[in-house]
């Protein structure tokens, strides 16, 4: 899955869970839904794909052992030092990348591969195709070949309602972590 796609997988989730807890996402905690709906991709692919500490780019932060974890612990250190809210999106966004990139495939057409996300008692070979940058291009080939094939209109369709729904959420909570537009002067 796309980082874009798991920013907008992550900003739907947090903010229907804020506005369920009545408030809205604020700057800080969309910062953190940011960082959250990334950071496993963020932690495993450069160890995998460009260190070689890792033996697969889905393995030690997509691991349904490990996530709930560090999901927790940000939470519990927001929440001591005042910043709950930015602890609760970060968590939601880390935690909806794993079921996202789980059911990802059935989008695209791929195998579905649930043992991936039981690191480190499952490790999964290496979808790598080299340096970051190469394997990178390698999946950006894959979605295209998938765009302008037999599945191109699924998957562009859900990409563009995807994509579309988090942009409005957005514009609805007060677009959090660009400034204000200054009011109109009154006449």
């Amino acid at each position: 899955m796309w980082p874009w796609e798991h920013l907008a997988v992550g900003y739907l989730l947090c903010s229907i869970c804020f506005r369920l807890a009545g408030r809205r996402v604020d700057a800080p905690a969309a910062l953190a839904l940011a960082v959250g709906t990334q950071f496993p991709d963020l932690v495993d692919k450069p160890l995998a794909w460009s260190f070689g500490v890792l033996q697969s780019g889905v393995s030690l932060a997509h691991s349904v052992l490990v996530a709930p974890l560090v999901a927790l612990a940000v939470a519990g250190l927001a929440r001591r030092t005042g910043h709950a809210p930015v602890g609760v999106a970060f968590a939601v966004g880390y935690l909806s990348h794993l079921p996202a990139d789980l059911l990802y495939p059935l989008l695209v057409g791929g195998p579905v591969v649930p043992e991936a996300y039981l690191w480190p008692v499952v490790v999964v070979p290496s979808s790598a195709s080299g340096s970051l940058l190469a394997t990178v291009l390698a999946f950006a080939e894959r979605s295209a070949a998938v765009a302008v094939g037999p599945r191109g209109a699924l998957y562009l369709g859900v990409e563009l309602l995807l994509l579309g729904a988090a942009v409005a959420l957005w514009v609805a909570d007060g677009r959090p972590g660009l400034p204000r537009p200054a009011a109109e002067p009154s006449a």
